[in-house]
């Protein structure tokens, strides 16, 4: 309406003086010569003669502009005038259901009585009640942000709180759950008897003892909102929320609400996400839908109902995880009609780690345990016919099943490598960060996800438990300002059953020259003797914290060692070697050891006599 007045004062007196003069011209030619007048319309019109046609044009330009400029500013005043009706309409109409059920809660008689008669008054207080049912969930900025809510966030946080106790760090995780360890949803969880197990997440250790497979009950936790109130700051966890966006510059990142938070110091520890076949992808939603990725807990409680529900499960993959469900799954289908089937491509269990006679003693551990192994197995299509899921072999032979479970590995998660400008490594994957786990100069990299320089091994990355549990404490330590290398070689561990388990370090690979000894095993040499002795189920917890003193060999007199012994390998120790140096250890039912083979790789010496080198284990002691 402003800019239409301000025109109209600019043009009306141009619009008079040119109507004025144009008056004047057509009466000078009605006096000169009447006989052409009927001429002159027509040559004005065709011409423009200066001060007679072209004044005209400009006149009618000028009205016929005001017409148009007054039309449309009455249309948008009259639809505008429609839009404030109509929502004032429907506030008023929407007002009984937000105001008056609240209305005898008020404490004031005096003030609710004074509203009432006023139809308008409420207004005021409509819109304060939209915002209320959605509080402020976290704070706008975190001097400690850790993207991810696994072991390797969770260790971090605990190493920042030890070094810097008022320090306020965010958790910020996609899944609904606290931070919690992920190995007993493939081994403990599956061997309780108690029915509620997938609600409570409680199971008994092999040692007996109960614990839960989360860190710290909720009362450990400081709420989002209150993050930045608490006095000596505290672990506050924002559940659900996806970082989608890393503004490494500008030191913020974005959730997938378009929410925004700031930070000092930030770790990314995304771990993984499980890898599936393609030939399962492209087969439709009939097989994917009857397809277990199993990760996280939501995916336990899945398995759990499938395999209550269902006569047969196939599980593709013959690594720690796929053995691992394999022999869980296959000890329940003992008090049921459960079929079990592992297939794989190698000629046996943990064909990658294990040498080749070791991998077949385990394959019929897992046969033993009421599991039908498919060895040398790789699937060439899947399908969904007649109500089963049909799995077609390379060599002709074709698998029916009701459910499938793949476990063929663990794919980086590194979505946000791109908008933060961070390096993913070609060779192994994941976030490329120095000895310090460091990124960049205020971000650092923990867990699965991290690809980092191991001083002693080289250029590495490790999918384990216990590597989180040490990445993520190194990391928090320089996330404080320690400037720590990397140098603890973590471990990891498998348990098939309670009676037979494993645990390595270093690089364990099948495709390296190997050496093993072996000896009998007692009754004390199983994972359940094992953790009754250290006095927790995950074992890592108790061996990370062993210090790498000088091993002292056992003084009782060692009959002689049995080298890659054919039938019985009840307990011993395999060494791989690259260079004629130990680089990998696998201790086979031997616990309570990993100080001593942590050592041996440490120091990266030759070796003459693995067989003396075995002594410092004690595997003969009874």
């Amino acid at each position: 309406m402003w800019t239409c007045k301000n025109l109209w004062k600019k043009l009306a007196p141009l619009a008079r003086s040119s109507s004025t003069l144009c008056r004047q011209n057509a009466r000078g030619v009605l006096l000169n010569n009447e006989r052409r007048l009927p001429l002159v319309p027509q040559a004005h019109m065709s011409s423009g003669t200066p001060g007679s046609g072209g004044d005209n044009n400009l006149y009618y330009l000028l009205v016929g502009a005001t017409c148009v400029g007054g039309g449309f500013y009455a249309y948008r005043t009259i639809k505008g005038d429609k839009e404030r009706y109509q929502e004032r309409i429907n506030e008023i109409a929407s007002r009984p259901n937000k105001v008056v059920p609240e209305q005898p809660i008020t404490e004031a008689p005096g003030e609710q009585a004074a509203e009432t008669p006023q139809a308008a008054e409420p207004a005021t207080v409509a819109p304060a009640e939209v915002p209320a049912p959605t509080p402020v969930e976290f704070p706008s900025h975190a001097p400690y942000l850790l993207i991810g809510g696994g072991t390797a966030s969770f260790a971090a946080a605990r190493s920042i709180r030890a070094r810097d106790p008022g320090a306020r760090v965010l958790i910020i995780t996609d899944e609904p759950d606290l931070p919690y360890m992920r190995p007993p949803l493939s081994k403990e969880l599956w061997f309780s008897d108690d029915p509620s197990v997938v609600d409570t997440l409680r199971f008994k250790q092999w040692n007996g003892k109960e614990r839960s497979i989360y860190f710290q009950p909720p009362s450990f936790y400081v709420s989002p909102q209150d993050l930045e109130k608490v006095e000596n700051g505290g672990v506050a966890v924002l559940t659900g929320k996806k970082v989608v966006h890393m503004d490494v510059r500008g030191n913020k990142v974005t959730l997938s609400d378009d929410t925004e938070i700031s930070y000092d110091k930030c770790l990314i520890a995304t771990g993984g996400i499980p890898r599936n076949l393609q030939v399962i992808e492209r087969a439709g939603e009939e097989v994917t839908k009857r397809t277990t990725l199993f990760r996280k807990v939501e995916d336990f409680k899945a398995l759990d109902k499938v395999s209550r529900d269902t006569k047969s499960i196939t599980i593709i993959g013959g690594g720690f995880l796929g053995s691992e469900l394999a022999c869980a799954l296959g000890r329940r289908s003992a008090d049921s009609d459960l079929e079990v089937i592992q297939m794989f491509p190698e000629k046996g269990n943990m064909g990658k780690v294990l040498p080749e006679y070791l991998s077949n003693w385990t394959t019929a551990k897992v046969k033993s345990e009421g599991v039908a192994v498919i060895t040398e197995a790789l699937v060439k299509a899947v399908s969904f016919k007649d109500g089963k899921v049909e799995i077609k072999l390379k060599d002709g032979r074709v698998v029916k099943t009701d459910h499938i479970v793949a476990a063929v590995g663990l794919e980086p998660s590194v979505e946000l490598a791109k908008s933060a400008g961070l390096e993913v490594d070609s060779d192994f994957g994941g976030f490329r960060v120095n000895a310090e786990l460091q990124a960049r100069s205020n971000i650092w990299v923990a867990g699965d996800a991290a690809c980092f320089y191991d001083i002693r091994l080289g250029r590495r990355r490790v999918e384990h438990h216990d590597h989180a549990v040490v990445s993520g404490r190194l990391a928090g330590e320089n996330m404080t300002g320690a400037n720590k290398p990397y140098w603890h070689q973590s471990m990891f561990w498998s348990d098939l059953g309670p009676d037979v388990g494993y645990e390595a370090i270093g690089i364990v690979d099948s495709s390296l020259p190997t050496v093993g000894v072996f000896a009998k095993a007692t009754a004390k040499d199983t994972p359940k003797a094992a953790t009754e002795k250290s006095g927790t189920g995950i074992r890592s917890e108790s061996e990370t914290e062993g210090t790498a003193s000088s091993p002292v060999a056992s003084s009782t007199p060692e009959p002689p060692p049995v080298l890659e012994q054919k039938d019985n390998y009840g307990k011993g120790v395999i060494f791989y070697l690259r260079d004629k140096v130990v680089v990998g250890i696998i201790l086979w039912n031997v616990f309570n050891r990993m100080p001593v083979a942590r050592k041996i790789i440490k120091d990266g010496e030759e070796h003459a006599d693995l067989n003396e080198v075995a002594k410092l284990f004690n595997i003969h002691d009874d």
